[in-house]
Formats: C-alpha cells, structure tokens, sequence
C-alpha cells in the first residue's frame, strides 16, 4: 500500500490538481483508497483539518476511506524513528519539528506495514536543520515515490 503525505493533498489542491480543474486527481485518490490501495494516517488527516478549505471539506466527505486510525501497535517502529532522528547529526529544533508532526508517524506507519511513501519531498541528506521524509526513510529501507509516479504506476490519466 502506499501512504499520502500531507503534501500529496495540500500542494496539489493549491495549485495543479485545483478541485476546480482536476477533479479526476481527487476522484482517484477516494477510488485507490476505497479499493485499498492507497492510505493516510491520522496524524496527517489532523494537520490537514486544521484549515477551513476545500481540502478539509473533501476529508470530511472522503476521509473514513482513506485515513487509518492512530495504532498504538507503531510504538516500536516510532522508537526506532526517534532513534535514528537523534542519532544522526540533525539539530535539536530539526528532531523537534520532525517528531511533533506527521512526518515521523508516516515513515513509523511504513515500517510498521511494509509500505511505502507517497510525497513531494526531495532527498537532503546533508541538511542539519531540516528531516527530510525521504532520507529518514532511506534509513529504514522505505520506498517514496511522487505524486506523479504514484499516477503514472496506476495507470492513470487525467
């Protein structure tokens, strides 16, 4: 299965994939999470809800599909996450925002199941100041792909 970033919703629906002018994007995305495809976690549907716009309105008519519940069973696979945050050189306001947000329980999440990661982020492995999903999950063996690579696998045409 793959999991969304908060970015996988929020630049997209700013920007390329508008609700107004792709609306197949947003149609794919309930369809693959119906079918069990693709997934979020709830750490990630709570940052997404914290602003009153189009995206938190379609995750109230779209989210049961798509957002699993927080497991408690994850609590190994975010040790080992911490683990490797404040293990590796990264500064202290770095570990901080990267444990306080969404990001550590997804690449937690991954571990856990054996998926893989869904974002628009992009490898910084020499950046201190900032945790990159791609690099902390490089370091636990998970896969992260983008948005469009997610598209272009499952065949699908906008």
């Amino acid at each position: 299965m793959l999991l969304l970033d908060t970015n996988v919703f929020l630049t997209p629906a700013l920007s390329y994939y508008a609700f107004d002018i792709c609306g197949g994007y947003w149609d794919w995305i309930a369809s693959a999470a119906a079918a069990g495809e693709v997934a979020s976690i709830a750490p990630v549907k709570r940052e997404l809800q914290k602003k009153d716009d189009q995206v938190k309105h379609w995750i109230e008519l779209h989210g049961t599909s798509i957002f699993m519940p927080d497991d408690g069973a994850i609590g190994n696979s975010m040790g080992q996450v911490a683990s490797w945050a404040t293990s590796n050189g990264y500064t202290s306001a770095a570990v901080a925002d990267f444990l306080n947000k969404a990001d550590a329980y997804l690449v937690a999440y991954a571990i856990h199941g054996g998926h893989d990661i869904v974002t628009l982020e992009t490898r910084e492995p020499l950046r201190v100041s900032k945790i990159k999903i791609p690099d902390a999950a490089d370091a636990h063996g998970i896969s992260t792909i983008s948005p469009y690579e997610m598209l272009r696998r499952n065949g699908v045409r906008l």
